[in-house]
């Protein structure tokens, strides 16, 4: 309702503006040569009103209003799965992100999948949440917060702590999109980002790329840098950040002592037979990739 109540309001505007300042142009008839005469502008007269537009601006205002719609109807999130701010990142499954959770370690590490990808080509986005030993949660590589998302980052938070760390172990697109807004949904959090972060077409400081103002680190280059937690919790090591006309890849790895658990971005990736849940409402892209022809 609000976006058609926006739209009446713009259409209204619109047909009450006084165009008696469009300007009239007449042009002399061709003289016995053939030769088109010079063409005049015989304006209307002013009639003096401020509120008067030509009728370039009128459609401009019509074109700025339709849009400021659509545009306002594209970021709403009527479903908890919806993505108001996927054109950020416009790729599939564009505004609709189904997350799941998958509990690994009973009460020490969880999942959290989502998809990423272009048309067909589609694959599994991955945060992970770990426990820490003494209180609190650590976050490693955030998806697209989405109201389904939150809630299940919540019903962790409520039982285990508050999240303490958010770690962008990548200069990977698909994650740092979505880092800033997640990390804003923490406040008490601190977001630790691997080095070698760019942005295109031109680079920007963090905080103009969502990442809060005051509790954005650097991530640590060795363990006498790190909070104490994560010493006594982790192992972790950084690649890079090696950067080239192209962009840049940088990562870094954690390795979680209690449960034995490797976490990475892309430095390691596993391929086998078994087709993730996160596929299961919307198998398209592989049926489409499994055909014969």
């Amino acid at each position: 309702m609000e976006i058609l109540r926006l739209l009446s309001s713009s259409l209204l505007l619109l047909l009450g503006l006084n165009l008696n300042s469009v300007g009239a142009f007449v042009p002399h008839p061709t003289n016995h040569r053939g030769q088109l005469g010079a063409v005049e502008a015989t304006p209307v007269e002013e009639d003096g009103d401020p509120n008067s537009v030509s009728r370039r601006q009128a459609a401009e205002l019509t074109f700025a209003a339709v849009g400021l719609g659509i545009s306002f109807l594209g970021t709403r999130e009527v479903d908890p799965q919806d993505y108001g701010l996927w054109g950020i990142l416009p790729v599939g499954t564009y505004k609709k992100k189904k997350t799941i959770r998958e509990t690994i370690v009973p009460g020490k590490l969880w999942t959290f999948d989502q998809k990423f990808g272009i048309l067909d080509v589609q694959v599994p986005l991955r945060m992970t949440i770990v426990k820490l030993s003494d209180g609190g949660l650590f976050v490693y590589d955030p998806i697209a917060a989405t109201a389904e998302c939150l809630e299940l980052v919540n019903e962790i938070v409520k039982e285990h702590g508050p999240i303490r760390h958010i770690v962008l172990g990548s200069v990977a697109l698909e994650h740092k999109a979505y880092s800033g807004v997640f990390a804003q949904k923490f406040p008490e959090a601190t977001i630790w980002l691997q080095k070698g972060q760019y942005s295109f077409p031109s680079n920007l400081p963090d905080s103009f790329l969502g990442f809060p103002v005051g509790r954005t680190k650097s991530m640590p280059s060795s363990p006498e840098e790190a909070p104490p937690e994560w010493n006594k919790d982790f192992d972790f090591l950084s690649l890079g950040p090696f950067i080239s006309r192209d962009g840049a890849f940088g990562e870094t790895v954690f390795f979680h002592r209690d449960t034995k658990t490797l976490l990475v971005t892309d430095t390691t990736v596993e391929v086998n037979e078994e087709v993730p849940p996160i596929y299961d409402s919307d198998p398209a892209p592989l049926i489409y990739h499994a055909r014969d022809t």
